[in-house]
């Protein structure tokens, strides 16, 4: 499809939605999210399981794509396509598993935390590194972290900025399995199959009951206030000059 979003069904069961863009990574931009968010709503209330991936085996996704970002204000219009396949991740009713290989980062490792399961190759690269392009990442991301990793290693992961591989990824709990590299494709259909095959109800209940739990709202002051920081950070000046060098490392332009 347009949107480089593959749509395929494993069995008549599970659901495989890859991003099919290997020769970049598989970097996402607001179309494909927002394909992505689609097939969630349609064929994803038909699956028993649905499984996210990246095409060509060496990166699940690299993150947000840079020739979409300007060094602007504008550029924080890419949260609201990041939020609404985030949110269709959480209000699929089928549990929805990340098959995670080689590079993650940015707002490819968003996508991945909020799968229900995350199953990771031994070749995993993670990171979150907006700092370093002067990007305040979304409070929704930062919160998931302190959540799954807790505040000092959420902290590491965001200031400090390291490339976490499987053993790390899975000790921090951002990840829920570790498996090698040529067998993950069938490790990741082997799972898919046995939730699907289990009563519906009770995996979609269970899953409901989860996003639920994990729900704490957080205070308007708090999003107001990150609001403001983001912002901030978008129009800065330093922030343009990192995301033009970020670009010339990759041979592109602004």
């Amino acid at each position: 499809m347009a949107a480089d979003l593959r749509v395929e069904w494993w069995s008549d069961r599970v659901l495989a939605l890859t991003i099919d863009r290997p020769r970049r990574r598989n970097p996402v931009d607001g179309e494909l999210l927002s394909a992505l968010a689609v097939e969630l709503e349609t064929n994803g209330t038909k699956a028993g399981a649905v499984v996210l991936r990246g095409a060509g085996g060496t990166a699940f996704s690299a993150g947000f794509d840079f020739d979409q970002l300007h060094g602007t204000e504008a550029d924080l219009e890419a949260d609201q396509a990041i939020g609404k396949a985030v949110e269709a991740i959480l209000a699929c009713p089928a549990p929805v598993i990340s098959m995670i290989q080689g590079h993650c980062h940015g707002a490819g490792v968003e996508l991945a935390l909020s799968c229900d399961l995350r199953l990771a190759a031994d070749d995993l690269q993670l990171s979150l590194r907006a700092v370093s392009l002067g990007v305040v990442y979304r409070y929704q991301l930062i919160s998931r972290l302190v959540e799954i990793a807790g505040l000092g290693r959420a902290a590491d992961l965001l200031l400090a900025m390291p490339v976490l591989g499987a053993a790390e990824a899975v000790a921090w709990g951002l990840v829920t399995e570790v498996v090698p590299a040529a067998g993950i494709e069938a490790r990741t259909r082997e799972l898919a199959e046995m939730l699907a095959a289990a009563p519906r109800s009770a995996v979609e209940g269970t899953k409901a009951s989860l996003v639920l739990a994990s729900r704490r709202p957080a205070a308007s002051d708090a999003l107001e206030q990150s609001g403001r920081w983001r912002r901030r950070a978008a129009t800065s000046p330093e922030r343009r000059a990192a995301l033009e060098a970020a670009k010339k490392r990759l041979g592109r332009s602004l």
